[in-house]
């Protein structure tokens, strides 16, 4: 047992209240977000949009985005940086119905940020689910 788990168990035996000084881990969203519509796979190769969102306490950060198609396979990418992309906007990744397969697509999102003192920070967003089907 380290000095500080005997002295922290100590003092709760004692019917004293302990305090963590660590704050709980903020939620992803508390970051960013991603959002795509439901839509058509349609024939050829196309773009299908979708949207970001940063939110991070500085102004320095990266966003990595990542598609996985309905068998979880790795589809398609994005990366975007403070220095020359807007904290939202559309963006849009390139799909070709001979390649990919309709059904539900994930978008996960790892945003990176420094702090003050130069820190990094990395968190993952929650992801975004939406359905491509085959068109009618």
């Amino acid at each position: 047992m380290t000095r500080i788990t005997a002295a922290l168990a100590g003092l709760a035996s004692a019917g004293i209240v302990v305090t963590l000084l660590a704050a709980p881990a903020p939620a992803a969203s508390e970051y960013g977000s991603t959002a795509a519509p439901d839509g058509s796979l349609r024939k050829g190769c196309h773009d299908y949009g979708y949207r970001y969102e940063i939110t991070t306490p500085t102004n320095d950060w990266s966003l990595e985005t990542f598609l996985r198609g309905p068998r979880g396979e790795g589809v398609a990418s994005g990366t975007f940086l403070a220095d020359s992309d807007p904290r939202a906007q559309q963006a849009r990744f390139r799909l070709c119905r001979y390649a990919t397969r309709p059904g539900r697509f994930t978008i996960r999102a790892l945003v990176t940020w420094y702090g003050d003192l130069g820190e990094e920070h990395r968190v993952w967003l929650e992801p975004t689910r939406f359905r491509l089907t085959r068109p009618r």
